[in-house]
């Protein structure tokens, strides 16, 4: 966690767009983090967001690292703030029955139920969606869950407890999928560099967006027909429709896949080459991939001899062969300056380069900041947190804008029960104490 950068102040000129899922309400049931994340994303367009948390302890993730150093225990969890502030956090557990009953109350006046359980769990609950839209016809329900609610009869998901959470995790659903064997090849020694599961939460913020589009779909549907829909949302779907390449490979009649990484092949990427070159501070990725690239990027390392070289590298496929030769050479220079140096000499020379960032880099990092992207995690002490924000910017023809850079807060568990059960559905809190002791709130 890093201390958050100074946010500019928003333009003279900018209206603040009106949240565009003002007035829809939204019950997310789940332990899923694509679920979750779903959920808020809606709740940044405008949507009122009722999370529903296990009685006592809360969404697990509420005691997930990292933790903000000086926030109120039970709210310092970073990953718990980024994919649940600006909802409601209320306690219960819809396996009672008096749960259940609660949870139907609720869905009574809501638009849009997101839950990670099961069909057959949801079955065996009442709480299937043709059995809540009974209740509310214009319902939208949307699961988001590893493998979907169909499964093949020999399926290997069909062998373990599709509600268990434990069972299924970002490693092996890209196993699963074969997204881990693309993205991690190929490798210069197979069988001691094994492909791994996908960075930084890949697979839930992914189906998280892609729920987030089946489920304003959904809501669009039922504004203007007036009824609900069932979606489904499987994380296997999602991951196993990146896998463009490796298909095609298939289809034009590639039978052998292998990790294995020729010799001297290693920096050939979308038709042309890079490196990786380490500068004073850190390292900058180099992509002079055309011939005239390659003429400016040679000048601003001031026409060294070996440049004059053409069997080194006088034509693409001689710096395709001498790649690592060429690396050790254009090492020595831009080990000479530091990468924000060699990137602003790059990029006026017009030559393909970036600096390779941290996360402190991308803190700092001024179109990041010109965008006001980064949300300011209030509660955490003297000083606020940054943390990403909105993964877009919406703005209408007029000018108005969906609000970036906010200041954003963790929910407090079962801080919404008293309104949501009390004031909204009326039990006394004589009924909300028994409930307590029983475990349903």
């Amino acid at each position: 966690m890093s201390t958050a950068a100074s946010a500019a102040p928003l333009r003279a000129s900018t209206v603040p767009l009106a949240a565009p899922l003002a007035g829809v309400r939204v019950i997310e049931w789940s332990g899923s983090m694509s679920a979750s994340f779903c959920a808020r994303v809606l709740s940044d367009l405008g949507a009122d967001v009722l999370k529903l948390e296990p009685p006592g302890a809360g969404d697990p993730l509420r005691r997930v690292g990292p933790f903000a150093p000086h926030a109120a225990y039970g709210e310092d969890a970073a990953l718990f703030a980024y994919l649940n502030h600006g909802k409601h956090s209320a306690t219960l557990d819809p396996s009672y029955p008096a749960g259940a009953a609660l949870l139907k109350r609720l869905v009574e006046s809501a638009d849009l139920l997101i839950t990670s359980a099961h069909a057959s769990r949801l079955a065996e609950l009442d709480l299937d969606g043709n059995t809540l839209r009974k209740l509310q016809p214009a319902l939208v329900t949307l699961a988001v869950t590893p493998f979907g609610t169909r499964l093949a009869d020999d399926a290997s998901a069909n062998r373990t407890d599709p509600d268990t959470p434990a069972a299924f995790t970002d490693f092996t659903l890209t196993h699963h999928a074969g997204y881990a064997f693309h993205q991690a090849r190929p490798v210069h020694a197979p069988s001691e560099q094994p492909p791994v599961a996908c960075a930084d939460r890949e697979v839930a913020l992914a189906t998280g967006i892609a729920a987030t589009n089946a489920a304003l779909w959904g809501l669009l549907e039922a504004q203007l027909h007036g009824e609900g829909r069932s979606i489904e949302c499987a994380e296997l779907d999602v991951i196993a429709h990146l896998l463009i390449e490796p298909v095609a490979d298939y289809g034009r009649g590639e039978r052998t896949f292998s990790r294995l990484r020729e010799e001297l092949q290693g920096t050939e990427v979308a038709g042309g080459l890079i490196w990786l070159l380490p500068c004073r501070d850190g390292f900058v990725m180099i992509s002079p991939r055309e011939e005239h690239q390659w003429e400016r990027w040679v000048e601003l390392l001031g026409n060294p001899p070996w440049s004059r070289d053409a069997a080194l590298c006088g034509e693409r496929t001689a710096r395709n062969e001498n790649w690592m030769t060429l690396q050790e050479e254009m090492a020595k220079w831009t080990r000479e300056h530091t990468r924000a140096d060699v990137f602003e000499r790059a990029q006026a020379a017009r030559v393909a380069c970036f600096p390779v960032s941290g996360a402190r880099d991308l803190l700092e990092n001024a179109q990041l900041n010109a965008r006001r992207f980064f949300d300011c995690w209030e509660g955490t002490g003297d000083t606020p947190l940054s943390m990403p924000g909105l993964p877009f910017c919406l703005r209408t023809s007029s000018g108005a804008e969906l609000p970036r850079g906010r200041d954003v807060a963790s929910p407090r568990l079962g801080s919404a029960n008293r309104a949501v059960f009390e004031e909204r559905l009326g039990l006394s809190p004589a009924h909300m104490e028994t409930l307590r002791q029983q475990g349903v709130v």
